[in-house]
């Protein structure tokens, strides 16, 4: 991530938007109090104005000059309009010089743009003014400017345009610092995926400890790395457990085969050969679960997934397994009478049970005991596999399904040592689980066959 910038970092960005949007909504609020503002203020004048009129109508003549003339001596800024007019629109009292042609007399305020003032008072820009006739004809005028409400106006308009700048340039700065500590930290992440590129695996990512969705992701890549580090692990056991399995079975052919080559006897010759042919069908039948496992385990073959009933799956690897475990002199018997369906690939179901049943048999010495057994429990069905053989102990219990692991109780038995391997790689492609129940005598190996989270 060489020549990153600040600018083009995604926390600078966002705060970016954030200050514009800040800028944006600022400005729409202070349009809104700027129009409102005014709005209110003038409302509150033309009220003011009309009832100011409505009272002053009921006043005497003498009254109503002397207020006219009261006011005006006290309008220092010169805001008001105050006229009192006669029956033929001469002026009698006031500062109105005539009444605006567009004036209504109707006693409700209105909006003039300008207004013809006597020659002593200063022009207005815009007033608001309130004509109404009084029961002798006479015609009174009251109005008011608007200069305090541009005013006003021009105070909220300086704020809004004196506030957004100190606003957006902290939003700024903001989101520079929060955009260096991110680039910082992606920086630091940067180098040690670099290391982990190049071969350092047991490297993880930094995780900062704030729990944010950077801290997320970190920690999924570093279990991501741990997986990747058991896998290879595992890969390199398996090569080594491989070569340490073949080499002996071949080294022994080997053997025999060269001294096949000075027999003489055809008897011995053909002894020779068979003992050949036997090891060699053991190696290729490692080679061949070794090949299976992998196949399962890349998901090649899970294509076949369907309504698939457990307890005709027991019985079929009962009917298949039952004449072995006769030889032995086993006691074998299967529960399968209560339908279990599951959505599983039928084949691969029937290679567990048939590898469970086979260990089972094959660790069970004469006159023990073999069942198969369809079991249900709240969230489905259960398979399991119980014998009343060596058993396995509990600290064995983790290794079991690693491959070649064979128990120290049952050194003779014969097999490769990848059947609950291959048990386990089935489970974990259905998303079932493999486990190894407690029982007083024997072993008791369950495949529950329902997704557990």
């Amino acid at each position: 991530m060489k020549g990153i910038r600040l600018v083009q970092a995604a926390p600078f960005r966002l705060a970016l938007g954030f200050a514009l949007a800040l800028a944006g909504s600022t400005a729409a609020i202070f349009a809104y109090v700027y129009v409102e503002t005014a709005r209110l203020e003038i409302e509150a004048k033309r009220t003011y104005l009309e009832l100011e009129v409505r009272e002053a109508l009921v006043m005497t003549d003498a009254e109503l000059i002397d207020r006219v003339h009261t006011r005006l001596a006290r309008d220092l800024r010169h805001n008001s309009v105050e006229a009192l007019f006669d029956p033929h629109g001469i002026l009698v009292a006031g500062n109105l010089a005539s009444l605006p042609p567009k004036l209504p007399v109707d006693g409700l305020a209105h909006r003039l743009m300008t207004v013809p003032l006597v020659d002593s008072e200063p022009s207005r820009k815009e007033v608001i003014l309130v004509a109404d006739r009084r029961p002798d004809g006479k015609i009174l005028a009251i109005g008011h400017d608007l200069d305090d409400v541009s005013a006003l106006q021009h105070v909220v308009g300086i704020g809004l345009i004196r506030g957004m700048g100190p606003a957006l340039l902290l939003a700024l700065i903001f989101g520079a610092f929060f955009a260096a500590r991110s680039v910082a930290r992606i920086k630091a992440l940067d180098r040690t995926i670099g290391r982990v590129m190049a071969g350092d695996l047991h490297e993880r990512l930094p995780v900062s400890g704030a729990g944010d969705d950077l801290d997320s992701l970190t920690a999924r890549i570093n279990e991501m790395l741990d997986e990747i580090v058991n896998l290879v692990e595992e890969i390199r056991s398996v090569g080594d457990n491989i070569a340490h399995d073949l080499r002996t079975p071949l080294s022994v052919m080997q053997a025999r085969l060269e001294r096949a080559l000075n027999e003489r006897d055809p008897e011995a010759l053909r002894g020779i050969v068979a003992k050949s042919l036997t090891d060699l069908g053991r190696t290729h039948a490692t080679i061949t679960s070794l090949l299976r496992i992998a196949e399962i385990e890349s998901s090649r073959r899970f294509q076949c997934v369907g309504e698939t009933d457990l307890g005709e799956i027991a019985r079929d690897v009962y009917e298949l397994y039952e004449p072995l475990a006769a030889d032995k002199r086993i006691h074998f018997s299967v529960d399968s009478d209560s339908p279990a369906l599951v959505r599983a690939d039928r084949d691969m179901m029937i290679e567990a049970l048939a590898n469970l049943v086979d260990n089972a048999i094959k660790y069970t010495p004469a006159g023990g005991q073999v069942r198969i057994e369809i079991a249900h429990e709240a969230d489905g069905p259960l398979l399991r596999v119980t014998d009343s053989g060596f058993g396995i102990p509990s600290t064995e219990r983790s290794k079991v399904t690693q491959r070649y692991y064979r128990s120290d109780k049952s050194p003779n038995a014969r097999g490769s040592g990848l059947g609950l391997s291959l048990v386990a790689a089935i489970a974990k492609l259905h998303g079932f689980r493999l486990r190894i129940a407690d029982v007083r005598h024997g072993a008791s190996v369950e495949l529950a066959c329902y997704q557990i989270a």
